[in-house]
């Protein structure tokens, strides 16, 4: 999925009709949703370039089914991601900390041959 910055606002919600339309009514939607609403809005925010990317894939490893969601970005900004602590009367900057709680701490951000950013996250089947 590739789209404008004027879309920006659309951009998560786009992102979470993509997922369903990728996997229909599977059990790890609105988890997989989620998580990349907050990848998505991230991107947008802190990324600073005129696009974004999103894909899904199914990865099989030691025993285990995972699915892989990445959002890449142009990566503009050196900052790699990280959780933050937002103070009490912030109304942003956990969305790093949700996507840790739902995949157990199996995400992570890497950049890639071009320089683009990519942050994946890893969610069972």
């Amino acid at each position: 999925m590739i789209k404008d910055l004027d879309d920006c606002a659309l951009l998560p919600s786009l992102a979470r009709r993509e997922l369903q339309a990728w996997m229909g009514e599977h059990s790890a939607l609105e988890n997989l949703q989620l998580i990349a609403s907050e990848l998505v809005t991230n991107a947008l925010v802190h990324g600073r370039g005129p696009w974004v990317r999103m894909s899904l894939f199914p990865v099989d490893g030691d025993g285990r089914r995972y699915w892989r969601l990445a959002v890449v970005d142009p990566g503009s900004s050196g900052r790699i991601p990280l959780p933050r602590m937002p103070g009490e009367e912030e109304s942003r900057g956990r969305g790093l900390w949700v996507v840790d709680a739902l995949t157990c701490g199996c995400w992570g951000t890497e950049r890639t041959v071009i320089g683009e950013r990519v942050v994946w996250a890893l969610l069972p089947r």
